[in-house]
């Protein structure tokens, strides 16, 4: 008797990536795994370095059966991931560019795409302890809105290739120079104040448990054709994520109350102004950082749980412990930025 097992073929999209080059790295790390990345030849590709991983290059929009020719599963974690810039922009990479990978995909024989969507579909109002099948409502956001357009039309195609969803809710962790890096930042800085006072709830999902529920989702049966919410299983009011962060960093943590009606009011002029002068570059504040921090956002993950097995390896303050100690490591080194 043959006792072989047999490799899993898995490409990761968005390689280079924050969530992507989590993923490469366990997946490379791994028995029973060939793990190919793509990235566009113009990709910065300094969180992979230090790792001979093997590579192909092309984006999302012109990427070829060829080049998928041979992978048993999909990861897709590449997209355009910001609360600033032309909806041309989000659109062309977030839905068509989503489209025409799982049409190549079928067109190769790739047996499982595992989709990267987000909770952000389900808008911003009324989240405690939301499930799965809550009705999309997205916020008004060039990135909310196509993240829910792709997952939409991605549901189309489930006849004719193995679709999972994987929502993750406020990722963080290493690598992360987008919420990570500047939120801990900020903090070390001095923030004094938050948000209606931290007092809304946030759903942290540390980027390791997030990389756990992709290895259940790469391996299960049960939960075929389902979308997953992705957390630490352990949301808490903003002030307390807040307060684990600033106990780590022996700074004091943000004490005044600040009303979010009037940063909402001027977060809307602002984003008047700069989008009026053509900006490439956010403002301080924008109508969706202050939605996202002002209203409670929490997410249900015991249907993870059910059909994924789901558990997370890691606690929200080992997530947070390693965070900072990697934020200590490369904030004098601008390169890696």
């Amino acid at each position: 008797m043959n006792n072989t097992k047999k490799i899993k073929n898995i490409m990761i999209t968005g390689a280079n990536g924050f969530i992507g080059s989590h993923l490469m790295k366990m997946f490379s790390e791994m028995d029973g795994y060939s793990v190919t990345g793509l990235v566009r030849k113009s990709s910065n590709l300094f969180r992979l370095e230090g790792r001979d991983y093997k590579l192909k290059y092309s984006s999302l929009e012109s990427i070829s059966g060829d080049t998928l020719r041979g992978i048993d599963v999909v990861i897709h974690t590449a997209g355009k991931a910001s609360d600033w810039g032309k909806y041309s922009e989000f659109y062309k990479t977030n839905y068509e560019g989503t489209i025409n990978l799982v049409k190549r995909s079928i067109e190769a024989g790739v047996k499982r795409f595992i989709h990267f969507s987000s909770t952000v579909v389900y808008g911003f109002n009324g989240n405690v302890n939301t499930k799965e099948d809550k009705p999309f409502a997205p916020f008004n956001n060039n990135y909310c809105i196509t993240k829910a357009l792709a997952e939409k039309e991605l549901w189309k195609l489930k006849d004719k290739i193995e679709i999972i969803v994987i929502r993750p809710s406020n990722v963080f962790g290493p690598g992360d120079y987008s919420f990570t890096y500047p939120l801990i930042q900020t903090l070390e800085k001095g923030l004094i104040g938050f948000v209606n006072g931290g007092r809304p709830l946030t759903s942290p999902c540390y980027v390791k448990n997030l990389c756990r529920a992709t290895e259940l989702a790469v391996k299960t049966e049960k939960g075929v054709g389902e979308a997953f919410n992705i957390s630490d299983s352990n949301d808490i009011p903003w002030i307390e994520f807040l307060k684990l962060f600033s106990s780590e960093l022996k700074a004091k943590p943000p004490r005044l109350y600040i009303p979010a009606s009037p940063l909402m009011a001027v977060a809307k002029i602002m984003e008047f102004i700069y989008r009026a002068v053509g900006s490439r570059k956010p403002p301080f504040l924008t109508p969706y950082r202050i939605a996202i921090s002002s209203r409670d956002y929490s997410f249900s993950t015991e249907k993870a749980k059910r059909l994924l097995n789901y558990v997370p390896t890691h606690t929200t303050e080992d997530g947070v412990k390693e965070s900072v100690e990697w934020y200590r490591a490369v904030k004098n080194h601008p390169e890696y930025k």
